[in-house]
């Protein structure tokens, strides 16, 4: 088999938005949905659509004989500066996912490479991400370290 790993182009965003769905449906509960599969899959193309054309977002796609298995985002952002990040910006990986067939052979982890490569080729110093139990051991490859710092509060 095949794989070849690209940026994700406008051309991309179905694939996109059904992609994040299917991550989302892993790893939240449904009595936690907002919005219906549909109605989520309106708001991702309109998402992406919107963010990728301005740069806002990069994706990676991996692609096996020329169907998406697994992909990533990259989202940039300003946060205010400080003395660890004088410039404030920062860069939020999510959403790294592949298909379940396709696990376990390395391919998540080549995309993941890759938006850490556009990370780095645009000058971000802070690069910050979610991670599953699953996910945990590869980021700490890669030199990411926990922290517990943070806390969020939810206003719906």
């Amino acid at each position: 088999m095949n794989i070849t790993y690209r940026k994700a182009t406008l051309a991309d965003v179905p694939e996109l938005a059904r992609l994040r769905i299917d991550f989302l449906k892993e790893v939240q509960s449904p009595e936690t949905h907002l919005v219906s599969e549909d109605g989520l899959n309106e708001i991702l193309k309109d998402f992406f659509q919107q963010q990728l054309a301005t740069g806002q977002i990069v994706a990676w796609l991996a692609l096996a004989d020329g169907a998406v298995v697994s992909t990533s985002g990259l989202c940039f952002s300003t946060i205010m500066p400080g003395f660890t990040l004088l410039d404030g910006r920062v860069a939020y990986i999510m959403n790294i996912y592949t298909l379940p067939g396709w696990r376990k052979k390395g391919i998540g982890k080549q995309v993941f490479y890759h938006i850490l490569e556009a990370a780095k080729e645009r000058n971000y110093k802070r690069i910050l991400l979610h991670a599953t139990e699953d996910g945990r051991p590869i980021y700490e490859k890669f030199g990411f370290k926990a922290t517990n710092d943070e806390m969020e509060l939810r206003l719906y």
